[in-house]
Parts: structure tokens; C-alpha cells; sequence
């Protein structure tokens, strides 16, 4: 026979085999299975939440491959410079003048043109 139950269900068995004096172990192992993984992160209101990541970690991370020494302090400064000056519209354009491919989102464009010295 197959019982089929859903994690409401799973728990409410567990509940009222424990208050039986029985063992659940092997139902609370079937309850862990079911459970998804971000279950188990800390919540945002958690004493143990990670630390975010700084906006340079961030560059680094999607577009710090432009450069050899990654994204310094100076380079950061530049791309801020140039999202703050310009549109969208305009850094496409630029990298179009430079011969430049001119796909890909506003940081990376930029990223682009500072790292080939354009900017």
C-alpha cells in the first residue's frame, strides 16, 4: 500500500506518532528529502546573514575578466564616471566608433571602453 502525503501531512504524522511515544526518524528523513534547499538559508531578519556584496566584488564578479589586475579602485571610478555621463544609446555608439562590439548591458559596454584605453 502507498500512503501519499504532502509536507502538512508528513508533519502532522510525525506530530502524532511522537505524541504516541513512537520513533519518526525514518519520517523525518522522508521530510528533509521533500524540503527544498533554500529552506535551509538563513532568513534576512537572521543574526547570521551573509555579508552583501560591494559594488566593486560585483563588477569584479561580472565583468572584472576585462581587465588583468581585475577591477581596482581607479577602474571603478571610470565606469562610474561614464554610467553617470552617459545613456545607453550613447556608450553603444562609442563602442561602435572604437570597432567594439556593442552588445551587452550598460557596465559591460563601459567596461569595454575602459579597458581598451578608449575612456
Amino acid at each position: 500500500m502507498t500512503l501519499r502525503l504532502n509536507v502538512k501531512g508528513l508533519n502532522d504524522l510525525i506530530a502524532s506518532t511522537e505524541a504516541g511515544g513512537g520513533d519518526a526518524t525514518l519520517l523525518r528523513r522522508e521530510l528533509e528529502a521533500l524540503e527544498p534547499e533554500n529552506k535551509h538559508q538563513p532568513r534576512r531578519n537572521s543574526r547570521f546573514r551573509e555579508e552583501e556584496e560591494t559594488a566593486i566584488d560585483r563588477l569584479n564578479r561580472e565583468v572584472g575578466d576585462f581587465f588583468d589586475g581585475g577591477v581596482t579602485d581607479e577602474i571603478f571610478n571610470k565606469l562610474c564616471e561614464l554610467d553617470g555621463n552617459h545613456n545607453m544609446k550613447e556608450l553603444q555608439e562609442m563602442c561602435q566608433k572604437a570597432g567594439i562590439s556593442s552588445s551587452g548591458q550598460k557596465k559591460k559596454l563601459a567596461a569595454k571602453l575602459v579597458s581598451k584605453g578608449i575612456l
